[in-house]
């Protein structure tokens, strides 16, 4: 997830949308597979590139939301702290989860 996030960062305008644009295989965990298209959504989305239909597919989004577990120390991030795009879809992430170190 980080190397896919500094990756799309890296990149701008029509190269960073096709980084995002083939779908990925599933991880067999659907808060991972929600996460990974949450995470091109949303660095897609801050280009205003349009999204690949993947990222938006029924399977992409959680019924009920669950926390990205990184650290099982970790607390449940409040909402003003996960991006918009890991939301809607379920997933409880912390923003600076994917801050480049």
């Amino acid at each position: 997830m980080l190397q896919l996030n500094d990756n799309l960062l890296a990149e701008h305008g029509l190269v960073r949308g096709v980084l995002g644009l083939a779908e990925p295989e599933s991880t067999g965990d659907p808060v991972w597979d929600a996460a990974v298209a949450a995470l091109v959504a949303w660095r897609l989305g801050a280009e205003s590139i349009p999204l690949p239909a993947w990222v938006d597919e029924p399977g992409r989004f959680l019924g009920v939301p669950r926390m990205l577990e990184v650290d099982p120390a970790d607390p449940v991030p409040p909402r003003s702290e996960v991006p918009d795009e890991f939301a809607e879809r379920g997933v409880l992430a912390w923003r600076d989860t994917f801050a480049s170190v």
